[in-house]
């Protein structure tokens, strides 16, 4: 998927564990006011997003493909229309074992800390 004027960017410019990992900005980083960003990641077949935790807490709507969320020790498959919601302190991690791109919507604190 991609959107007209916004850039598809690296998952993550500062390293860490993670394959096959994309994003698109889509509010909240030019100049909206909002106190949330809204962004949608996308994870290629066998990807997965860094193993994190932090203070903030986020929501994830699955858009696209079929795809799992770690939440502390359990794992909950995650498909189209599937909302899951990251506490602040969870240890979580987002993967793709299917054949096809898994994109999720994600929704976060504007003003948050770094995992």
């Amino acid at each position: 998927w991609t959107w007209e004027r916004i850039p598809q960017e690296m998952y993550k410019q500062d390293g860490g564990s993670f394959k096959g990992c994309s994003r698109f900005e889509l509010l909240g980083k030019r100049g909206e006011s909002t106190v949330f960003h809204v962004r949608y990641f996308e994870v290629d077949p066998g990807g997965w997003t860094t193993l994190e935790h932090h203070r903030h807490e986020h929501a994830v709507i699955g858009l696209r493909g079929k795809g799992e969320i770690q939440l502390g020790p359990h794992v909950y498959p995650v498909h189209v229309g599937d909302a899951a919601y990251t506490a602040p302190g969870d240890t979580h991690q987002l993967r793709n074992h299917g054949d096809e791109p898994f994109g999720f919507i994600c929704v976060v604190a504007a003003d948050r800390d770094r995992p």
